[in-house]
């Protein structure tokens, strides 16, 4: 039994230093292989092995020197996995295969056994107490590089898991579009990228006809509708334009990279898939259809996420009151608050 040369805290600013930095730029196995080389040539040995269980519960190997002599394969357990279950170190003198080996245990956080590292001479030469301390100075830092890779896969799922509970959160519960919020964010996004170019960006406010504006108190039938008009409309938009459910019985749509003459015209497009086709209901057949409003931002008109949304939806309330199944295009002060 022995006492890790590097002490716990030194093993922490290790990795605080070189782990979470440099260290993670490169696959694991080539950062532990750059450290069985350097101990191999530090050592002087015949070759230095580095034995550790995946997040599978695969045992993995690399090294310098003739590791296979000692290596096992197809991830199966190695030889001194067993005498190191229950000690730091284990060595191994005058095997005809190997004359000389030592293995030490490498532990995570909570001592539980993750690998070994592993050195062996072709001479019958013993290794001496300065020798070993340098093995285990070496086993250490492997120790820190497995627990920084530990740490850094933790932080991938975690930021995995932060990523799908925004997205989410970003998603309307119903028509799995995206939510007001999110459009909001979409459209900022988008207008500070357009002011760049020189052609724009459209924003179309839709509500479906046959429903009431607010769908204060949602039914079967109400969702199965809210449902249908959300997947014709998805079919009906660019792969690069945003679909979004904005309330009620509301859709927006942001058109990316659009001319204001063109604005129109797609959502003319979105009216006749709207209503293509009758919808089956327990009342029987109904036609749905929409009423529009568009507005439009060019490159130069400085305008913001609410502005827009503004314009569209004073222009949609026009198409409303003409009756519905129609595109009413915004005015210039529609754009400006009361």
């Amino acid at each position: 039994m022995f006492t890790r040369t590097l002490d716990s805290e030194s093993l922490h600013k290790f990795a605080a230093v070189e782990g979470l930095g440099s260290l993670t730029a490169e696959p694991l196995d080539v950062r532990l292989e750059r450290i069985a080389r350097l101990a191999r040539r530090s050592l002087n040995a015949g070759g230095v092995l580095v034995s550790w269980r995946d997040e599978d519960g695969r045992w993995l190997h690399c090294g310098c020197g003739p590791v296979e002599r000692v290596a096992a394969g197809g991830g199966s357990e190695p030889e001194w996995l067993e005498p190191l279950a229950s000690q730091d170190q284990w060595v191994r003198r005058d095997d005809p295969q190997v004359p000389y080996l030592t293995a030490i245990r490498l532990a995570d956080t909570d001592r539980n056994l993750v690998g070994a590292f592993v050195l062996f001479d072709e001479t019958t030469g013993k290794r001496g107490k300065q020798d070993h301390d340098r093995m285990r100075d070496y086993a250490a830092w492997v120790e820190t590089e497995l627990r920084v890779q530990h740490l850094y896969r933790g932080q991938e799922r975690l930021l995995e898991e932060l990523y799908m509970a925004r997205h989410q959160a970003l998603k309307d519960h119903l028509t799995r579009l995206w939510n007001r919020h999110a459009m909001v964010e979409l459209m900022a996004r988008e207008l500070q990228r357009a002011e760049r170019e020189v052609i724009g960006t459209g924003l179309l406010i839709g509500s479906v006809d046959q429903l009431d504006v607010n769908v204060a108190v949602p039914d079967p039938q109400t969702d199965a509708l809210l449902k249908t008009a959300a997947d014709r409309m998805t079919g009906a938009v660019r792969p690069y334009d945003a679909l979004g459910k904005f309330g009620g019985n509301e859709f927006l749509v942001m058109l990316p990279s659009c001319p204001a003459d063109a604005v129109t015209d797609v959502a003319d497009r979105m009216l006749l898939t709207l209503s293509a086709q009758p919808v089956d209901t327990p009342s029987g057949p109904l036609m749905l259809t929409m009423s529009m409003g568009t507005a439009h931002a060019g490159p130069n008109d400085r305008l913001d996420p609410e502005d827009l949304i503004r314009a569209a939806d004073v222009a949609l309330g026009r198409a409303r009151e003409a009756g519905g199944n129609t595109v009413v295009d915004a005015l210039s002060g529609d754009y400006q608050a009361d």
